[in-house]
């Protein structure tokens, strides 16, 4: 079995498309986990700022006030920090979905906070008893001691956060560089096989006659090489002006071919150039072939691997086509007829010509006579040329008596 170079390709870009995603997710994890490390730190710097509050020796004035004001609006910061960072942490939003968890502590805290700062304020104020001011330090010790234990628990949860995450994406990693690493493999072993094709395509030698062709493509162009080959070793296979088959060079041709499987639609196409035929010889010779060499190279430009291209009449052209459907079938007969019309060629007499063709285009059942369906394609191209020229008819296009 052949494999097709197409879908070894669209197979790589998938590949390299999966390696793109893969690096793009590591980068948003250590995105992540740079974060994860921030709050850490910052949580624990709270902690210190806390702690120097409640530690140090409080006396209503001027210095203590502004350090205390300092202190508590570095906290109020730091905790805005976080809820800012908590957006960015996409993978706590869509995969460990503990995104509403980690607000909900921070909000939390906060307000733990914030009923600590009231009690501070408090605690600087000049105007209480010394039992008043024992019962406020009190209150503001316990305060102390839950905020302190309310952060030693919000680490302990990104800790244990981050091993969770970290246990997903590492299996996750393995997983895919597991399936990247064997894909890398195997389809570095095909593209060195479509290499190896390359590389009898291009020496064609004798001491490779063994070798098996691996991929479609390559097997088409070493076949249309083959053929053509043994076709132009043969002079009566040719047409001698336009280098193209003659009518026997085309029947030969197609009886090689046909037995090719091929699921494509194919079609016969013939095409007559419209300024000039035998019965009407305006130009000289030498002109006639100067443009039936610019027609049959226009038309050999949109031959492909199982076409066959043939000058078969004076001024007719039969194209045999091959391709996945019918509508392209008639697009490329289409085209073939717009660039000829594009030829640019000039007179003897430098007045400037445009060539054009008129064509019957039929499409072939399988397992049919060719000769039959050449038939038919004149028969439509007889029709066209009563309708008018530059154009390429089907059945379909003939108006009903």
């Amino acid at each position: 079995m052949k494999h097709s170079i197409y879908k070894i390709f669209k197979n790589l870009n998938l590949l390299l498309l999966i390696s793109l995603t893969l690096a793009f997710i590591g980068f948003v994890f250590i995105i992540e986990q740079y974060y994860s490390h921030e709050k850490i730190e910052n949580l624990q710097n709270q902690k210190t700022t806390l702690t120097r509050i409640i530690e140090e020796e409080k006396k209503s004035n001027e210095i203590n006030i502004i350090k205390f004001n300092a202190d508590i609006a570095q906290i109020n910061h730091d905790i805005e920090k976080l809820k800012n960072q908590g957006q960015y942490n996409y993978i706590s939003k869509y995969i460990t979905k503990n995104q509403e968890t980690n607000q909900k502590d921070l909000n939390d805290l906060n307000t733990l906070f914030q009923a600590f700062y009231t009690t501070s304020r408090e605690y600087f104020k000049d105007y209480h008893t010394n039992k008043e001011l024992s019962i406020i330090l009190d209150s503001l010790t316990h305060q102390h001691t839950q905020i302190i234990d309310y952060l030693d628990l919000v680490i302990i949860k990104n800790i244990s956060y981050d091993n969770d995450r970290f246990n997903i994406f590492s299996k996750l990693f393995i997983l895919l560089l597991l399936l990247l690493f064997i894909s890398t493999v195997w389809q570095k072993k095909r593209l060195n096989d479509i290499y190896k094709d390359i590389l009898f395509l291009y020496s064609m030698d004798a001491e490779k006659k063994n070798y098996t062709i691996f991929s479609q493509e390559i097997d088409a162009i070493s076949m249309r090489m083959k053929r053509k080959n043994q076709v132009s070793d043969n002079p009566t296979m040719m047409d001698q002006i336009t280098e193209i088959y003659n009518n026997k060079g085309m029947i030969q041709t197609y009886s090689q071919r046909k037995n090719i499987q091929d699921n494509n639609f194919t079609c016969i196409a013939i095409l007559e150039i419209d300024n000039f035929s035998k019965a009407k010889r305006t130009f000289s010779q030498n002109f006639i072939q100067e443009i039936l060499k610019k027609v049959s190279y226009t038309i050999s430009l949109y031959e492909q691997s199982n076409d066959i291209i043939a000058r078969t009449d004076y001024n007719q052209f039969t194209l045999i086509f091959s391709r996945p459907d019918k509508d392209q079938l008639f697009k490329d007969v289409d085209l073939v007829r717009q660039s000829i019309a594009d030829i640019q060629i000039s007179s003897p007499d430098k007045k400037a010509i445009q060539i054009t063709v008129t064509g019957g285009l039929i499409i072939k059942s399988k397992n049919a006579p060719l000769e039959e369906y050449i038939r038919k394609a004149k028969e439509l191209l007889q029709s066209a040329k009563h309708i008018g020229s530059n154009k390429v008819l089907q059945t379909k296009d003939i108006p009903k008596q």
